[in-house]
């Protein structure tokens, strides 16, 4: 069990950014493409490509391009304006932690941990993350 729980703060500006939209545009950056980050994080490609089609259509210039050519016939990459986008993005959400440090302290505190979710992260907050969606959520006790 971990020593002190992993409470997280997640920025959304509803319905265009959030938490999940910009896991995927790192993945893009790091893996060069669509597909592969789709994979990475455990979604259809369909999934995938409207996210990353809905995040270039409500921005004035796109975040995400492809990449023609190459030996497996190309791939993706973001724009400068993309990295802004998640570097932004990331400054929020690192500076919404230090902020609410004291307060998600303090309902650290009064948790109730259990070891079994450790290993899931996600399923606290009611996120699904490929590594837990065999996972169910146990009763409360009684």
């Amino acid at each position: 069990m971990a020593d002190k729980p992993d409470l997280r703060v997640q920025v959304r500006i509803v319905p265009l950014i959030g938490p999940g939209k910009m896991e995927l545009l790192e993945a893009i950056d790091h893996h060069g493409s669509i597909s592969a980050a789709a994979r990475v994080l455990g979604m259809a490609y369909p999934n995938a490509w409207k996210m990353v089609d809905s995040l270039n259509r409500h921005f004035r210039e796109p975040l995400v391009i492809r990449v023609m050519g190459g030996r497996r016939g190309g791939g993706a990459s973001l724009t400068e304006t993309g990295r802004a986008v998640l570097g932004i993005y990331r400054s929020v959400e690192a500076k919404a932690k230090i902020m609410f440090a004291g307060d998600l302290d303090a309902l650290s505190h009064l948790l109730a941990l259990d070891s079994d979710w450790d290993a899931c992260p996600g399923l606290e907050d009611g996120m699904d993350s490929p590594a837990c969606r065999s996972r169910k959520r146990k009763p409360a006790p009684t």
